[in-house]
């Protein structure tokens, strides 16, 4: 009891009932005792993954090839809650274009050619989860847009004011089912060689 008044952390395990306190007009009190993932991460169920520090090519149109892709398998028992979004630059030059997010709504077999990625669980040395992640592995059909992500311009290394790392925060406003995958895929320009690091966060949540 003594740890839990110094660290302001009291330990509820899963299923277990807990006192809820109203306030002086009977709303519920809640507050941020600790970050906005930090449940999800401390109960195993948040997952990251990203291409190799090698990069990759982020693309010139959508293809059944994306750069970077998560996918759900059917009977998975889990869907899997977007949280964020990452592009991280390599080398090279970006061609004029949109990084986009796209969805392929029908997956019911695993990838082919291409290499998969292990995804990490954020509770370090926990076991992964069920989704699965891919650079350049075929797919049955190319990604539809779902919106535009990031817009690149020409720009390499010494541009001015050019970003090194950008995040998009989706805040799992999207979910990805059992049998289906999401992907992040460049139609731009192609650049002189150009290199970059893809990848999502998500959180895995019992259908």
């Amino acid at each position: 009891m003594l740890q839990e008044a110094i660290s302001g952390y009291r330990k509820i395990v899963s299923g277990v009932q807990s006192s809820l306190r109203s306030g002086y007009s009977a709303e519920l009190m809640v507050s941020m005792a600790r970050g906005l993932y930090f449940d999800a991460c401390i109960r195993g169920s948040m997952m990251e993954s990203c291409n190799a520090v090698a990069g990759v090519a982020p693309g010139t149109a959508f293809s059944t090839t994306p750069p970077f892709a998560l996918w759900n398998p059917p009977s998975s028992g889990k869907n899997l809650a977007l949280v964020k979004l990452f592009l991280g630059y390599v080398s090279g030059t970006l061609g004029a274009g949109v990084i986009n997010l796209g969805i392929i709504s029908s997956q019911t077999t695993v990838p082919t050619t291409g290499t998969e990625l292990t995804p990490v669980c954020t509770l370090i040395n926990a076991p992964r989860g069920v989704g699965r992640s891919f650079t350049g592995s075929t797919f049955t059909s190319a990604p539809t847009i779902l919106r535009p992500v990031w817009s690149t311009g020409a720009a390499l290394a010494s541009t001015a004011g050019f970003p090194i790392e950008i995040t998009e925060v989706l805040d799992e406003s999207i979910i990805v089912t059992q049998g289906s995958a999401v992907a992040l895929q460049g139609t731009a320009a192609a650049g002189t060689s150009p290199l970059v690091i893809l990848g999502m966060a998500w959180e895995e949540i019992d259908v």
